[in-house]
């Protein structure tokens, strides 16, 4: 599974300051969202299955421009995260999510009920972007207001120009949820540890 050698692959012009952290939007094993991602044309550097097991799909230090593209993608580091995100009005939980503990929140102003990650993704989350960030002397550090609390919206053009370190898929835009709120109170309260 790697997109290496793919016709999209390229070398980076500049060394990645970004890590961004998506949810699958399925609870589909780190083969099927390879998959997933060839058949719809899309790209991402590492996924985390529901185990928390770590798959590498492209080296840090090439790009994929199908991997969210434009300048943030161009510097950027992706990790899908095995999770349904979310389920739409009158539908139920995939019958393998269930058991995900699940929270409801605002995101770009809509009311959504997100499914959590599990206990050992969010460790293996906090392992690998750790490990990004001291490789690429990427910033552990998250969007922020100027209380200092953290950005939970959408960033300004200026803001995503500017920023340096780990965000979400709605930093980026209104149009995502993922990955949700909780996984950044997670990663913020291991910065202090």
């Amino acid at each position: 599974m790697t997109f290496v050698g793919k016709k999209n692959t390229w070398e980076r012009k500049f060394r990645p300051n970004l890590v961004l952290l998506h949810w699958t939007g399925g609870e589909n094993s780190a083969d099927t969202t390879y998959r997933v991602l060839i058949n719809r044309n899309l790209g991402v550097t590492f996924c985390i299955d529901r185990e928390g097991v770590i798959y590498q799909f492209l080296d840090p230090l090439k790009y994929d421009p199908r991997d969210t593209g434009g300048l943030i993608g161009q510097r950027s580091v992706s990790i899908e995260i095995a999770n349904y995100g979310f389920v739409l009005k009158r539908q139920k939980a995939p019958k393998r999510g269930r058991d995900r503990t699940v929270d409801d929140e605002i995101i770009h102003g809509a009311k959504v009920t997100c499914a959590r990650f599990y206990p050992v993704q969010i460790e293996s989350v906090v392992a690998l972007t750790r490990v990004l960030c001291d490789k690429l002397s990427i910033p552990f550090d998250f969007p922020r207001e100027r209380n200092g609390s953290l950005a939970l919206r959408e960033l300004t053009r200026l803001e995503k120009a500017s920023f340096k370190g780990v965000m979400g898929h709605f930093h980026k835009t209104d149009k995502k949820y993922d990955p949700g709120f909780h996984i950044f109170r997670e990663l913020e309260s291991q910065v202090t540890s």
